[in-house]
């Protein structure tokens, strides 16, 4: 056939129309056949916009609550009380307050004497033994402080020591064979105390007159009459006054006088009784060991035994009752 035939003329037009129509339709978008260039404007511009926003919300304070150490002035709970700026000490401007006395003296209380008050009945009151006061205020073992007198009252068992003039408390402890920190300077003198075991030339004179030695250097810790018991809340009544002292320390007459019974009690333990003039008797309990026998005559802080816990003692500790005219009273209206 020709190029004039009717069907090739035909054929022809068919395909020129076919051929227009196609390219009026865009192509199908494919992603994976896009190009780089397009594809890195289509990723930049969100990522831009995205920071742009975070940074905004930044200084908004938005994410101020995820960081508690970088609060704002707003999030304070006080809106009109603005933060005041950190700034660095001064070491210059701090000031130490120092105490009124030097660290290495003593501290005392004072206690004015009341009425009738004796040394033994302020030691109790204080948990202190009354040697303790006797020396640290420089007093007679017999006497009874006058009405108002001031007494100094450490808050710990001791002694009062003489010193040389510019001895200091090195020199102090090495010549009583003590630690350092066992001694202070007492205020106010050129004194020093030495707290622990009283010695005994520390101890009061044996000369009492009309009045009784303590049998032992020691801390009342059981009252005289009625009283309650510290551990169990029981109630209990006490003809004597109970002194806690260290098992095997020595205990002594109170007052001349001659020993009348010695013996074992289920409650007392292993005891002695002495007679004095005008109708006096002490009694000495819970001991370790008796030293004495009935007849023997004893001078005042003459050795009768040794402490011990004998008896139903709660503890090492001696009990000591004093009777007049066949009732007990309170010792520590008698004693020095």
């Amino acid at each position: 056939m020709g190029k004039g035939c009717p069907e090739a003329r035909i054929t022809r037009r068919k395909a020129e129309n076919r051929s227009r129509f196609t390219s009026r339709i865009p192509e199908t978008h494919d992603p994976l056949r896009e190009s780089p260039d397009n594809l890195g404007e289509t990723k930049v511009l969100p990522i831009i916009a995205a920071l742009i926003v975070a940074l905004a919300a930044l200084g908004m304070g938005f994410f101020d609550s995820f960081f508690p150490g970088e609060k704002s002035p707003e999030s304070n709970s006080n809106p009109n009380k603005s933060e005041a700026p950190i700034q660095e000490a001064n070491r210059s401007s701090i000031t130490v307050t120092k105490p009124k006395i030097n660290s290495s003296e003593m501290l005392f209380t004072r206690h004015e004497v009341a009425r009738g008050e004796t040394i033994s009945r302020i030691a109790y009151r204080y948990g202190l033994s009354p040697a303790t006061i006797v020396s640290v205020n420089e007093l007679n073992g017999g006497e009874i402080p006058e009405e108002g007198r001031a007494l100094m009252i450490p808050y710990i068992d001791g002694w009062r020591v003489r010193s040389p003039v510019n001895e200091d408390i090195r020199e102090v402890a090495a010549r009583f064979n003590t630690a350092i920190d066992r001694v202070r300077k007492i205020p106010g003198s050129g004194d020093y105390f030495i707290y622990g075991k009283i010695p005994d030339e520390a101890s009061p004179s044996n000369t009492v007159g009309e009045r009784f030695l303590y049998p032992v250097a020691g801390r009342v810790s059981t009252a005289y009459g009625e009283s309650v018991d510290d551990i169990t809340g029981i109630g209990y009544t006490s003809e004597g006054i109970g002194i806690s002292v260290k098992t095997g320390t020595p205990v002594n007459s109170s007052k001349e006088g001659r020993v009348i019974l010695t013996g074992h009690h289920s409650t007392y333990g292993l005891y002695v009784i002495m007679s004095h003039t005008k109708k006096w008797k002490s009694f000495y309990g819970y001991l370790g060991s008796i030293e004495v026998a009935v007849g023997d005559k004893l001078d005042a802080g003459e050795l009768l035994g040794y402490s011990g816990a004998s008896g139903a003692a709660p503890g090492p500790q001696v009990l000591f009752v004093l009777i007049s005219a066949g009732e007990s009273v309170d010792p520590l209206d008698y004693l020095y």
